[in-house]
């Protein structure tokens, strides 16, 4: 009787019958990110709101701010993430011609929504003023070889004739690329630079 009971006791306060499952604190973090970048790509990054984000994701405001403690610290998160992986595939090994765009447009095409965020709003205000200026370093370092240092030293090997000429023929190559790529006609030379001879000839 004693056993039977005790059997039917309730579970008392305080001591539920089962343990709560735990929380995966980085999974809920990722989805809170997940969910910024739709808000954000909706809303434009200005516009939106935390209250928005939480709405999207079904969580708590104040659960969000425990894993984001401020708007600017989601913000960090969302482009340290893209940059992260941007910066690493510049400093893959070289893998031929196009490879390195190959690389980035397969990037934008599996998480297109960040990219596109990072693109289209990075300049948008202070918030993000130093992922836009992370951004273009990243960038610029492409066009670094046409300004170097050593070029104006002169001490690289080349002359400014040829380095002006190295230039030119890339603009030349990607300009008719360009062309093929997108079906168009042929165009000519302008007339103004095609009629010019070059400096020292």
């Amino acid at each position: 009787m004693i056993a039977a009971n005790q059997a039917r006791a309730p579970t008392p306060r305080g001591r539920p019958g089962q343990p709560k499952p735990r929380v995966d604190r980085d999974a809920r973090a990722q989805a809170v990110l997940d969910a910024a970048v739709m808000v954000f790509a909706e809303k434009g990054l200005n516009a939106a709101t935390m209250q928005d984000i939480a709405d999207r994701v079904c969580m708590a405001k104040i659960l969000i701010y425990r894993l984001y403690p401020s708007r600017q610290a989601l913000i960090d998160a969302l482009f340290s993430d893209i940059l992260t992986a941007i910066e690493t595939i510049a400093a893959e090994p070289w893998g031929g011609y196009g490879s390195g765009m190959a690389a980035l447009i397969e990037l934008g095409r599996a998480r297109p929504a960040l990219f596109l965020l990072l693109l289209r709003e990075a300049r948008g205000g202070p918030e993000t003023l130093p992922w836009a200026t992370a951004c273009d370093a990243l960038l610029s370092g492409l066009t670094e070889p046409f300004v170097a240092a050593p070029g104006i030293e002169r001490n690289d090997g080349m002359t400014d004739a040829a380095r002006i000429k190295w230039f030119g023929d890339m603009v030349r190559a990607w300009r008719m690329a360009t062309r093929e790529a997108l079906g168009l006609p042929d165009a000519p030379e302008p007339a103004v630079l095609a009629s010019r001879p070059p400096r020292g000839s």
